[in-house]
Parts: C-alpha cells; sequence; structure tokens
C-alpha cells in the first residue's frame, strides 16, 4: 500500500454563560493512487468503554455526568457557573486489495474532565442537568454525522470533498443546536424552558437507546 496521509482538522465551540466547547475531529486517510479505485464505507457508531481514572468520558446512554467529573479550574470571577467539553470524532481504517477500497468510519462522543469546570457555587442536581443536556446534544450530532455519511454516495472522485461538506453541515448544525438551546432556556434560568428542552431531548436520547436494544 503506497504511504498514507492524515488530514486533522479540530474545531472548538465556546458557549455563553454555562459554556460549552464541541471538539470535533476528522481523520482521513488517503494515497494517491486510490481515487482510481471502487470505495465502499462502512459507518458505525463506536460506544467505546470507559475506564476508571482516565480524562476522557466517551457517551454511554446508562452513564450520566456528575459534578465530580468537572475536574477545570473555574476561571476567577467567571460569569457563567459551568463549562462541558465535549465533542463528537471519528477515525478511519482503510483496507486496499488492489480492486477495492474498503474504509470503515468509528463515529464516538467524548467529555473531557481537565477541560470541564463548575463554580465552587454551583452544585445543584438542576444546574447539572443543564450540562449533561449539553453532552446529550452532542450525541445527537455523533447519530446525525453517522446518519449523513450512511446516506452519502461516496466516489472515488468525490469522497474527501463530500467527506468535509457533510462534517461542516452536521458541525453547523449542531452548533446552532447548542446556541438554541441556550438561548431558550436562558443559560438554564428559564425552568419551564428547561424543562420542555429537558424532554424533548431525553425523547431523542430514547431512541438511541431503543436502537441499541434492537442490536
Amino acid at each position: 500500500m503506497n504511504e498514507i496521509c492524515r488530514l486533522i482538522l479540530i474545531r472548538h465551540l465556546c458557549m455563553f454563560k454555562y459554556k460549552h466547547i464541541i471538539t470535533v475531529a476528522i481523520f482521513i486517510f488517503c494515497s494517491s493512487p486510490v481515487f482510481a479505485q471502487n470505495i465502499r464505507v462502512n459507518v458505525v457508531m463506536d460506544n467505546k468503554p470507559n475506564k476508571p481514572g482516565n480524562d476522557t468520558i466517551y457517551y454511554n446512554v446508562n452513564r450520566k455526568l456528575n459534578w465530580q467529573d468537572f475536574h477545570g479550574d473555574a476561571p476567577a470571577n467567571a460569569m457563567w457557573g459551568a463549562m462541558t467539553a465535549s465533542g463528537f470524532s471519528f477515525n478511519s481504517s482503510m483496507n486496499d486489495d488492489g480492486n477495492n477500497i474498503d474504509i470503515t468510519i468509528n463515529v464516538f462522543t467524548f467529555f473531557t474532565k481537565h477541560d470541564s469546570w463548575k463554580r465552587s457555587d454551583v452544585h445543584s442536581d438542576y444546574h447539572l442537568e443543564h450540562e449533561q443536556r449539553h453532552f446529550d446534544i452532542t450525541r445527537l450530532g455523533a447519530e446525525k454525522l453517522v446518519a449523513e455519511l450512511r446516506k452519502a454516495k461516496f466516489t472515488s472522485q468525490n469522497y474527501r470533498k463530500l467527506l468535509h461538506s457533510i462534517f461542516d453541515k452536521v458541525y453547523e448544525e449542531n452548533t446552532a443546536l447548542q446556541q438554541q438551546y441556550d438561548l431558550e432556556t436562558k443559560h438554564s434560568i428559564d425552568m419551564a424552558k428547561q424543562q420542555e428542552w429537558n424532554s424533548r431531548i431525553e425523547m431523542e436520547i430514547d431512541k438511541i437507546k431503543r436502537s441499541m436494544a434492537k442490536n
């Protein structure tokens, strides 16, 4: 196999009062002659296991965030109460048999403890749920990415461009949803709106649970 090139793209999104970061990393494998061959893509949601003591928490529908997960130091005089640092990413493996290129794309969602923090006066379950919903929305972005990649019509000519296009579309949509969530709930201050969003997001997470139970 010819030399493989890796392209890494990392993006950050910083929210407002209850601050939120999305980090999206794309790993695309390519080699110069492969685009003349047939490309077959298999996209899967990778529900990575969590290991005690790790800085990274991988999303698990049965594992909710707790305040002990927020290891970062809150900035002095922080105007917001907490910050959830979460993201979705995917990596690719490629097998070239000379005639076909088989690419497997594994998508996963994560939370980083050292980048997530809370003020010392913030400790309620209510505010923790607001942060959990940011993490849930990130997972919904990962689900959308999987769905869009599975629908895509990849060819040897459009592979890289289409991957970029799909990522940009899903990223922007998830960014907008995170911003809408904070805007409508006033960063959790509007309790009625917060409950509406809690119910709305939980319905989507329940769909994921049911789908996982079938597999």
